[in-house]
């Protein structure tokens, strides 16, 4: 029987979640262990390893049957319910865990004030020194909503790119089934 894309991305979402929310973490304690600051690059580097292995995981199970199409929104799905996941475990530990975590951050950045001369650095510390003056600090579920939407965006585009890669290696047309 052949599974919809939509299941199996909702499967394979469960896990990229986890995948996500390990890199998250490594990189909001990179600031108290930076070995893992570089353990969080390594995993966005691999993302689309990560999310190739899902696509040709469920084109070898379709075999014939498997179209870009299919491949597409299977990706799409994953990035959808691997940053639900994600943000929901994110919105967890920004609003009550650690909910000075934002502001934190904007006051880091906004230290960096003059540390780079003529670089973008000098920019987005008054933008963050500016957003804590007028008390305008983005609640956690703003920032979350904000990397889901890039997450889904992004990776939306990434599927298809790896979509069309495996279509084009797997052939142009597909082989009757006799």
């Amino acid at each position: 029987m052949i599974e919809s894309p939509y299941r199996r991305g909702a499967h394979d979402g469960l896990t990229f979640g986890l995948y996500l929310t390990v890199m998250f973490f490594c990189s909001i304690f990179a600031q108290a262990w930076p070995v893992l600051s570089m353990v969080s690059l390594a995993m966005m580097v691999a993302v689309p390893a990560v999310i190739y292995r899902y696509l040709r995981r469920y084109q070898l199970a379709l075999g014939v049957a498997s179209h870009f199409s299919a491949l597409w929104m299977q990706g799409l799905v994953i990035f959808a319910c691997g940053m639900l996941l994600s943000g929901l475990v994110l919105t967890v530990y920004m609003t009550w865990i650690n909910p000075s975590y934002i502001a934190d951050q904007l006051a880091s950045l906004a230290a960096m004030k003059g540390s780079v001369p003529d670089s973008g650095i000098d920019q987005a510390a008054l933008v963050a020194e500016r957003l804590i003056e007028n008390r305008a600090v983005p609640r956690p579920i703003q920032v979350i909503v904000e990397l889901e939407m890039l997450a889904i965006v992004s990776g939306s585009l990434l599927s298809l790119i790896i979509s069309a890669l495996l279509s084009t290696l797997r052939g142009r047309s597909p082989k009757p089934i006799k």
